[in-house]
């Protein structure tokens, strides 16, 4: 049965200059570029398998307080969800970006790009948590 509409992407914010920085954390977490018109300043990624896309846009709006937007997040579903936390606090610390982490249990964790991100956090949940 073909859902009619069907669901398709969800749009996020984030701040000018920060789309191909975004794109290689996305990466990160097992997404890839879906879609990207030439030199535009918004892009899809999504991963294999999954037929929903996220979509990064450029806006030029100043980041919400963290406080306000962690529960507004894109979440990923993980065996381990510390050791993706971990991963991506490296990359962010190479780069230089400052990175915020906390969590509502040890199977619910988030992270947050605060410079880069505009009104959205990362959620990664334990896989224990959809499976019952």
């Amino acid at each position: 049965m073909k859902n009619e509409p069907q669901l398709h992407h969800g749009a996020r914010k984030i701040v000018p200059k920060s789309l191909e920085t975004l794109i290689e954390m996305f990466i990160l977490l097992g997404c890839k570029l879906s879609y990207r018109e030439g030199g535009a300043r918004w892009a899809m990624i999504g991963q294999n398998g999954i037929d929903f896309n996220i979509q990064l846009v450029e806006v030029d709006e100043v980041p919400i307080q963290i406080k306000n937007r962690v529960s507004s997040h894109v979440a990923f579903i993980s065996e381990n969800p510390k050791s993706v936390v971990d991963k991506v606090e490296k990359w962010a610390t190479e780069k230089g970006l400052k990175f915020i982490k906390g969590g509502w249990s040890e199977r619910e964790l988030w992270f947050d790009l605060p410079d880069l991100f505009v009104d959205f956090a990362i959620e990664i949940m334990d896989r224990s948590i959809v499976e019952g």
